[in-house]
């Protein structure tokens, strides 16, 4: 947008940001809505009348979350002034500070509010993949690293453990408890690290509170799977991050926070192997913004744990344990899934050539009754891993000429499997009960031979323990999913994209980069969803996680240090002046948020929040 349409705009009283922002959300609700009614663009693209009715939903729901936008970021805007004001003068405590005065009063009161749970759901929840792993470890199955294999290890050393204290159900307990003490622990963390930059008392207080009695957030933990365990190290990743972020990679120049910062790394990633990914990408936006003489350290340490995570692991240490390597087929969800929806809605059209090249690699017959709209699993397992080199790139050729062909079905394929990432017309409802008897006969189908269903079934029973608690912990789960059900504040769509999205709206109009970049973590999670088979609560875990810190940090104005150092900067180590009163790199960065209603007093200024 020019200057001067922007300053149109503003005469006016215009929020450019929040109107952006607000087409955006509006959006994703009507496609969403028909996704998820129809599992189809029919309510809003079937008829020109259904055309001109979804636009016209469209502006006026744009127009209340408009609003509703603008009334936030008002609200926001004079907290960033205020505070800025008020600690202009005051420095910034250490973060050893910070842990001993606010880390351990806030994990008491998170545990205050999420043991109960846990007690009430003894021994605890397990996700069905979690026992696939257990059967691994038991040698009851061929040994894989699709299911990573460092989580399978840790979780049989546990399963082993209360096998020998006389059930499996004592190791679940304790390895679920101590990953609820570390996730706790881990958002204590954040808190206090939002506090040491500013965040005011009472909004610790409430978003502690909020931590410690939202379901999204004591329920999850409680669950044992890969992606609960990854988020162990996630939390406190996000703090790194964030701090590199602020201080241009030189606090991860100090060498017990570079050992720590790769001690973290490496078990998030060989606890789920999309965080590779992840990581990396955190690490080139790292690099962007890094101080002189930080680079090419960066570069060495992301190095080893490359070298550790996707050489020695995998082809070393795997090997040696006999361990199964892990397919491919997880990261093929959006192109296989666009293929079989293309089959199911244009099957008969495809030349004799283009079926060819799919039956060799998908099983072309089926193809279309396995595909099923918001779960890729079924058309994901079909994939011929024997296949070869050349049959595998003619398929690569057939789907992308049939993505020029069929568009809009590509696209409601993508539509479908993902547009509970954006549209809140779903809960987030975490497993509340350990009836596995449902799974019994897929685990004995992936059982070695020589495995009798009676063996699965005593892993399973030695699972679940029944307790007094039974009837109360029944209760409790009929009382919270009425509540789920019809709350906002459990949406998938709200971890996953709108909270994310508002903290980078609030970044982008303070022109505050830093806010704006310590984003990047999340949308690169949510990418990494949107390539994912379907959208599972347990998937959502670094998206409900990360967004404690992203909600702390939009009530922080706090800045990042310069690329270059005063002679007296450089040599304490801290900037001369609280991040909050120093002066913006951007000599174009005012006090008035971009895209923001001109006011007579900030008409003319210039300088920071």
């Amino acid at each position: 947008m020019s200057a001067a349409v922007r300053r149109g705009l503003d005469r006016i009283g215009w929020d450019w940001v929040a109107a952006v922002l607000a087409v955006v959300l509006a959006a994703f609700v009507v496609i969403g809505a028909s996704f998820k009614a129809t599992n189809t663009a029919a309510w809003f693209a079937a008829s020109p009348g259904a055309v001109v009715g979804s636009l016209l939903a469209g502006l006026f729901l744009a127009a209340f979350l408009y609003l509703g936008l603008v009334l936030l970021f008002a609200w926001l805007d004079r907290r960033w002034d205020a505070a800025a004001v008020r600690t202009g003068s005051t420095g910034m405590p250490s973060m050893r500070q910070a842990v001993r005065r606010w880390l351990l009063p806030t994990w008491a009161a998170l545990l205050a509010g999420w043991l109960p749970w846990l007690i009430v759901h003894y021994p605890g929840n397990i996700d069905s993949d979690t026992v696939t792993q257990l059967f691994e470890w038991l040698k009851l199955s061929q040994r894989s690293d699709h299911h990573p294999w460092f989580d399978t290890m840790v979780f049989g050393w546990f399963f082993s453990l209360g096998h020998a204290l006389g059930s499996y159900s004592y190791g679940l307990f304790l390895i679920v408890l101590l990953i609820e003490l570390a996730t706790a622990l881990g958002f204590a963390l954040v808190i206090a690290y939002l506090a040491r930059l500013g965040l005011p008392t009472r909004a610790r207080w409430l978003l502690t509170a909020a931590v410690a009695v939202f379901p999204v957030f004591f329920t999850t933990p409680s669950v044992l799977s890969k992606d609960s365990f990854a988020g162990v190290f996630w939390i406190p990743f996000l703090v790194v991050f964030t701090e590199a972020l602020r201080t241009r990679v030189r606090v991860l120049m100090r060498p017990w926070v570079g050992i720590a910062t790769l001690v973290l790394m490496i078990p998030l990633i060989l606890a789920q192997r999309p965080n590779f990914y992840l990581v990396m990408l955190c690490v080139v936006v790292l690099l962007l913004v890094s101080a002189r003489g930080t680079r090419w350290r960066l570069i060495a340490g992301s190095a080893v744990v490359v070298v550790i995570t996707n050489v020695l692991w995998p082809m070393v240490v795997l090997p040696a344990w006999h361990v199964k390597p892990g397919s491919l087929t997880d990261m093929l969800t959006i192109p296989v899934q666009q293929t079989a929806r293309t089959v199911k809605e244009h099957g008969s059209s495809l030349p004799a050539s283009e079926r060819r090249a799919i039956n060799a690699v998908l099983r072309y017959d089926g193809l279309a009754k396995a595909y099923v709209p918001t779960r890729s699993d079924n058309v994901k397992g079909r994939w011929n891993g024997k296949a070869t080199r050349s049959e595998e790139l003619a398929y690569l050729k057939v789907w992308l000429v049939e993505g020029f062909r069929y568009p809009g079905t590509y696209a409601a394929a993508t539509i479908n499997n993902t547009f509970e990432y954006f549209t809140p017309v779903t809960p987030i409802d975490f497993q509340n009960n350990l009836n596995l008897s449902r799974y019994i006969d897929f685990w004995h189908s992936r059982a070695f031979k020589t495995t009798t269903r009676e063996q699965i079934v005593s892993v399973v029973d030695e699972l679940h323990t029944p307790t007094p608690m039974q009837h109360v912990q029944h209760s409790w789960n009929m009382v919270l999913g009425a509540v789920d059900a019809s709350d906002p504040l459990a949406s998938k769509a709200l971890y996953c994209s709108w909270i994310p999205l508002l903290a980078l709206a609030m970044g982008l109009r303070r022109r505050s980069w830093f806010h704006a970049l310590a984003t990047m973590p999340v949308f690169i999670n949510l990418l990494i969803l949107i390539a994912g088979p379907i959208a599972l609560p347990r998937y959502m875990i670094p998206s409900i996680y990360g967004c404690v810190l992203l909600v702390g940090l939009t009530l922080v104005p706090v800045r990042w240090e310069p690329r270059q150092l005063s002679a007296r900067e450089g040599a304490e180590g801290v900037p001369s002046s609280p991040p909050e009163a120093a002066t913006a790199e951007d000599p174009s960065e005012t006090s008035r948020p971009v895209g923001a209603p001109a006011s007579p007093a900030s008409e003319g200024t210039t300088g920071r929040p």
